[in-house]
């Protein structure tokens, strides 16, 4: 009998608001995805991080989510998928959990990309070759690739990170569940690149949190909190700013 993957490998759930600190900058962001093995992965990556969106809501877009508006220098998303929404159907009766839910079909608020930034290219480059979906099963005709080959992609980046641009990601901390050690260095995990694309939006850009919910989509301030942090020197900066300003 075939047995899933996970029935023999640990998973261990990293947490944004334990491991991320702060936007790690695009230098080192670029040196990570030129680690990628191919075109097709350095575009999931800078799609990735770019859109901010969770990896199931990257794999499902097409090249009609995006319009490219070179007079303007951006690249205007529209239509993308939100697949975390639910509605409540029913109060459950199992015990197992409180009610029944039924996902919503919902997408994003238009929001932007801009060329300046230095991911954007590998984004351009591939929507010249696409026709439909961005990153199609090339086992599964009209299926994107899976979560499982997202994670997979990630898992072998991480090993090609050597120390020194593994410490200028963040990535140098230990791993700790439960008040053990499970390793010496955090691995990089997918939602790292949402956690860091609303770092970069805060620290690169000026957002406020009611711009991060206008450009996510989010509904919840807390949400915006939770992913947008400064870290010391984002800190630093402010205050030898206003200094001088007074």
């Amino acid at each position: 009998m075939k047995t899933g993957y996970w029935s023999s490998h640990k998973y261990y759930r990293l947490n944004v608001a334990d491991y991320v600190e702060a936007w790690v900058g695009y230098k080192p962001l670029l040196e990570l995805v030129e680690l990628a093995d191919g075109p097709r992965e350095k575009a999931f990556l800078s799609t990735l991080f770019l859109t901010g969106g969770r990896v199931s809501e990257v794999l499902a877009l097409r090249k009609n989510n995006f319009e490219i508006r070179r007079e303007e220098g951006l690249i205007k998303v529209q239509g993308m998928p939100l697949l975390k929404r639910y509605k409540k159907i029913a109060k459950a009766k199992d015990g197992k959990r409180k009610w029944i839910t039924e996902r919503l079909i919902k997408t994003r608020k238009p929001f932007p990309i801009l060329f300046s930034e230095p991911l954007t290219s590998f984004l351009l480059s591939w929507l010249d070759k696409c026709e439909g979906l961005l990153f199609p099963s090339p086992y599964k005709e009209g299926e994107p690739l899976t979560r499982f080959w997202a994670y997979k992609k990630i898992r072998s980046l991480d090993k090609s990170v050597n120390p020194e641009l593994r410490q200028k990601l963040g990535l140098d901390k230990k791993f700790v569940v439960n008040g053990k050690k499970v390793s010496d260095n955090i691995h990089l995990w997918l939602h790292w690149f949402r956690s860091q694309r609303a770092c970069c939006l805060v620290s690169e850009f000026g957002f406020q949190l009611h711009d991060l919910l206008d450009w996510f989509s989010w509904e919840h301030m807390e949400t915006a909190t939770h992913y947008a942090k400064k870290g010391w020197r984002g800190l630093a900066e402010k205050m030898l700013k206003t200094k001088a300003a007074a």
